[in-house]
């Protein structure tokens, strides 16, 4: 009565309705965040079926030798424990040298210069000698410039 003859009624506070559809809004958007979110809708993968090897896995070296091969104003070196040698040497070198352990590696570094003659050899070479293993790798020499921009070999 008494906020009736103040007229305060419009002050007093109505009764809250949730309305469904925000709420509904909110869950439909959270659901697209977590579903686009995951990997599994955007990248499933791809499922692959690899062998299986019935071997053991090789040890690896517990020596390994390095030998160089550069070609150098359109000579051929090999550089093999600290000295400079030719093919003749190195086949001599390594006949005195003697016999070679099975757990030793040779690994050969080839510039890209050297001909596939040479490359040959030192394999032939090597593996009479007794190597087991012969590994080999090969690089590109990087071209230097001069203040002129004309380029030159190392």
């Amino acid at each position: 009565m008494r906020l009736l003859t103040l007229k305060l009624d419009n002050e007093v506070p109505k009764a809250v309705a949730l309305n469904f559809w925000p709420f509904f809004d909110i869950c439909v958007i959270g659901l697209f965040a977590t579903l686009y979110g995951s990997n599994f809708v955007i990248a499933p993968g791809i499922s692959i079926d690899l062998p299986r090897a019935n071997h053991m896995q090789s040890a690896v070296a517990q020596r390994l030798e390095v030998m160089s091969v550069d070609e150098i104003s359109g000579e051929e070196q090999i550089y093999f424990e600290d000295r400079l040698l030719k093919l003749e040497t190195l086949e001599k070198m390594l006949r005195i040298r003697g016999e070679i352990p099975e757990n030793v590696a040779l690994l050969i570094r080839i510039d890209a210069s050297v001909s596939a003659q040479t490359i040959t050899s030192i394999f032939e070479i090597a593996e009479s000698a007794g190597y087991q293993n012969i590994q080999w790798a090969t690089e590109n020499r990087e071209l230097q410039t001069d203040e002129l921009g004309a380029s030159q070999n190392p």
